[in-house]
């Protein structure tokens, strides 16, 4: 956080400087710095990532100006840099005594401790920091929410973050750190905001906008995804992940001829990402042109033979065509593959019991509502296939034990109220009726798919016609 020393230096001449020093290191001759000079000439070397030949101008450094403040500081962050926080506490400390009021001091020994899992001893140093912190307040707390990035805490980064944007709203660096760890977090909204606070200041940085797009995916808001996309390719138009990004999001908005043409664009820069080919196959799938879609997928899997969404697709038009054995195949390699994926095991399930392989079948069911309870259309179809079997109290079962996951979903308690009128539970099946009437009448005729004879039944008629809008 301390003063870049590059801002006492004009730009040539610490530029000046770091050219010199890069020369003596190839040449092996002692070249004189000042302490400035050197300060520009670690900050340089920072700003590159190059801490190998930090820790070497430090040393250098330390051997010409040991009494310098500014060189020792930089010592000490080399020595958090390289992993050493207990040396770098040790320097701190002695540095602390010498310069009570400097809050770059505490600020490193807050990130000290933290890499030694000392939170509250942390924290301690980080309030004192922030004490001291005066004019640059908002660069220190800046500071210390990047100090806990590496910790793993993003919680504790954004808490910070907002202190600082509290003091600064126009940090561009802190606004785009705050949208993008936002976005890490799965607040699509709050990383919304801030990406667009910090377009408002720079509105023609297309990493950003590349990253809002993603942003505005994730909040399901594809035609504001595609705008940013858009103004990506605009300020850069080889930014060709944009361009993939843009494909997903026209295949999203179901504009399959866009996305195919789009993912057709990304594809003659990497023409190897199987996962491109996989998804204008999906393209040409939801068009219905089955065959398109199967020489995408396997234009895929020749790329990658592990291409879970390739298989598990194929699978499907195999499925569709009737083609059983093949479908199976080709579903179960990719439960394989991604053995927790709930659509696989429900699709899987469906093509069981379409083959006869009802014992499977009843076991695929079952582990597709494990993995996802929330889906009240597994719990139909799966009461709907051991209704089929004959196993109507078991469907009731199965029913009853989804409800207890979707509450309110409609559909499920329709089905339901079905079967138990075959049963002729009448009570219960006026309880069932009633209940999904009030959560969604339009979807009545639901009941009488499920179970023609229910049109004929007094209760069910009277029910209907209480609810019934139209009255």
């Amino acid at each position: 956080m301390s003063d870049d020393a590059r801002d006492f230096l004009d730009e040539q001449e610490a530029l000046d400087a770091y050219v010199r020093f890069r020369s003596s290191l190839r040449s092996g001759d002692f070249i004189y710095f000042d302490v400035v000079e050197y300060e520009s000439i670690i900050d340089y070397l920072i700003d590159e990532g190059d801490f190998e030949t930090v820790n070497l101008a430090v040393e250098q450094a330390m051997e010409i100006h040991p009494a310098a403040l500014p060189i020792r500081l930089r010592y000490a962050q080399s020595l958090i840099n390289s992993n050493s926080p207990e040396e770098a506490l040790d320097e701190l400390r002695l540095l602390a005594e010498l310069d009570r009021e400097n809050p770059d001091v505490f600020l490193m020994m807050g990130t000290a401790h933290l890499m030694l899992e000392q939170q509250s001893m942390a924290e301690s140093q980080f309030a004192k920091a922030v004490d001291l912190a005066g004019d640059e307040l908002d660069d220190v707390l800046y500071h210390i929410g990047t100090s806990w990035l590496p910790a793993g805490n993003i919680e504790m980064a954004i808490r910070y973050f907002e202190q600082s944007f509290s003091v600064n709203p126009e940090n561009e660096m802190l606004l785009n750190d705050l949208g993008y760890f936002y976005d890490q977090l799965g607040f699509a909204e709050k990383s919304i905001y801030y990406y667009n606070l910090y377009l408002d200041l720079d509105p023609f940085n297309p990493a950003v906008w590349f990253n809002l797009g993603i942003a505005y995916n994730r909040n399901l808001q594809f035609e504001k995804a595609l705008e940013a996309y858009d103004f990506t390719l605009a300020l850069r138009e080889t930014f060709y992940h944009a361009i993939f990004n843009k494909a997903n999001s026209l295949a999203n908005l179901e504009r399959y001829k866009e996305a195919i043409s789009a993912y057709r664009e990304y594809l003659k820069y990497d023409a190897e990402n199987d996962d491109a080919w996989c998804y204008m196959g999906e393209c040409y799938l939801n068009q219905g042109r089955y065959r398109m879609a199967g020489r995408y997928y396997r234009k895929a899997l020749e790329i990658n033979p592990e291409n879970d969404i390739a298989l598990f697709s194929k699978g499907i038009i195999f499925w569709l065509e009737k083609n059983y054995e093949k479908s199976l195949s080709l579903i179960k390699k990719a439960i394989s593959l991604e053995k927790e994926t709930p659509e696989y095991w429900f699709t899987y399930a469906r093509v069981l019991a379409d083959s006869g392989h009802r014992k499977e079948a009843q076991g695929a069911f079952k582990k597709a509502a494990l993995l996802n309870p929330e889906n009240s259309e597994v719990w139909i179809n799966f009461a709907e296939f051991q209704h089929t079997c004959g196993q109507v109290k078991e469907a009731i079962d199965t029913l009853k034990l989804g409800i207890r996951h979707n509450e309110n979903d409609a559909a499920i308690k329709y089905r339901l109220a079905a079967y138990l009128l075959e049963t002729n539970d009448e009570k219960e099946a006026a309880e069932q009726l009633e209940t999904a009437l009030k959560l969604d009448f339009n979807r009545h005729d639901d009941l009488f798919r499920a179970n023609p004879k229910a049109a004929q039944n007094d209760s069910v008629r009277k029910l209907i016609k209480t609810y019934s809008p139209l009255k």
